[in-house]
């Protein structure tokens, strides 16, 4: 397998992310093509040993972590993040990984490689730990806003993932709002619960932030916004309760504090994105993983293993049969029309009632 790596992506690129590489290479069986600036990149190569078989693609541009991404990937067509998408697309490389701006992934990623047949966008999931197990976020950010039917888009794309990586069938799917009646949250959010009840998927509700760790759902559907939001703040939480837990166990015996580093440590590996290395991007027809922005060279080498594994069980392209299979998003499109239909219809009576 061969795997593009955006070497100018990231806060810490190109250095971490070549220095990523590296460590990534000798634990799979895989080629890796570094894509960016092939001086800044063979400069970092040659401080060390046995990184001739590492290939780099030159490009002559980068885009910025704070350039509009889909503006960014229009005005710079060879910027290293579209090279490799291009790549990916011309089944040159079998995946692409970046840590860089993911607006510009994301536009990337659609523009070249192409979204499955009948889907209107991708989705990052990540899966954030439970006492019961872990329960899939989608989506963390690959959108910032979403209407009622990207959001039942992203819970087929959580049933066909969790069938083909957890062997769950009918997923408990459960809509990430600020109450459990129909009635509450935005317009949008409003109309995916109404849109999902209708659906065939296994719909569970309205679900609230503090429920997440009950074992209500399985995945849970928001939009990109909310969903950085929370993983960040989840991030940052367990941060913190590292720190202050640490602060706190001066008291105990050696026995006692080694027991509660490891299951600190454990809960972290679960979820944080040193551990993880990345997100999918689901609803992209090839592999593509999204990095943290301020990876550093382990979180890059995970992210790298992580498309590595992606790839050894086609998890893609088998995601893709199961929607089609399922013919999920044909039905959704079909409960669509119908719910915005009876909703003129409603408007429209009342109006005349008037």
């Amino acid at each position: 397998m061969k795997i593009a790596v955006d070497a100018m992506g990231g806060d810490y690129a190109p250095e971490a992310i070549v220095e990523g590489s590296l460590q990534a290479k000798p634990q799979d069986p895989i080629e890796l093509v570094l894509v960016g600036n092939e001086q800044r990149i063979s400069g970092i190569l040659r401080q060390h040993e046995h990184s001739s078989n590492i290939e780099v693609v030159h490009a002559l541009d980068a885009v910025a972590m704070d350039e509009p991404g889909p503006v960014a990937i229009r005005r710079k067509r060879e910027a290293s993040v579209s090279v490799a998408m291009r790549f990916l697309a011309e089944n040159q490389v079998d995946a692409v990984v970046s840590a860089g701006n993911t607006s510009a992934i994301v536009a990337a990623a659609k523009h070249y490689v192409g979204l499955i047949s009948g889907l209107r966008r991708p989705a990052l999931a990540v899966p954030l730990p439970t006492p019961s197990g872990r329960v899939l976020l989608l989506d963390a950010g690959a959108n910032s806003e979403a209407n009622a039917i990207h959001l039942a888009h992203s819970a087929a794309l959580a049933q066909g993932y969790l069938e083909v990586t957890e062997n769950i069938f009918k997923p408990r799917i459960g809509l990430l709002n600020i109450g459990q009646e129909a009635a509450k949250g935005k317009k949008q959010v409003r109309r995916a619960f109404a849109l999902l009840s209708r659906s065939v998927l296994n719909f569970t509700g309205n679900i609230e932030p503090q429920e997440l760790f009950e074992d209500r759902t399985d995945a849970v559907i928001c939009d990109g916004f909310v969903g950085n939001v929370l993983l960040k703040m989840f991030e940052g939480l367990s941060e913190t309760l590292l720190r202050f837990l640490e602060g706190q166990t001066t008291g105990l015996l050696s026995a006692d504090r080694s027991t509660l580093s490891r299951i600190l440590q454990h809960f972290q590996s679960m979820f944080h994105y040193r551990n993880v290395g990345g997100a999918p991007l689901l609803g992209i027809r090839r592999t593509v993983v999204i990095a943290h922005g301020r990876s550093e060279a382990g979180a890059v080498a995970n992210a790298i293993h992580l498309a590595a594994r992606l790839l050894k069980a086609n998890i893609y392209e088998r995601v893709a049969q199961v929607l089609e299979r399922d013919r999920l998003l044909a039905e959704l499109k079909h409960q669509y029309t119908l719910l915005m239909l009876d909703q003129f219809r409603n408007r429209w009576s009342f109006s005349h009632r008037q």
